[in-house]
């Protein structure tokens, strides 16, 4: 029988480039961390999620929308004297 990682290697002979980069993003992943957590564990065997890698930032950086008049926080500190 065959072992884990002979099974692994062959199925990566099969991945598409895209699907290569993937699984590159969860092999970084174990290696960076000791204990993945149980949902992680699920959504990584899921291919409709892709797990990111630890420098992946939550929220994406926005421009403050421009206004006219007193901004909402200077009035709620007004409001609260």
């Amino acid at each position: 029988m065959p072992s884990v990682k002979e099974l692994l290697y062959d199925s990566i002979e099969l991945l598409s480039e895209k699907e290569a980069r993937q699984l590159m993003g969860v092999v970084r992943i174990l290696r960076n961390k000791k204990e993945i957590s149980p949902t992680m564990k699920r959504l990584a065997v899921d291919a409709t999620f892709k797990v990111p890698t630890r420098k992946t930032k939550a929220f994406r950086s926005v421009q403050p929308v421009k206004g006219k008049g007193i901004p909402a926080s200077a009035l709620l500190v007004e409001d609260r004297r």
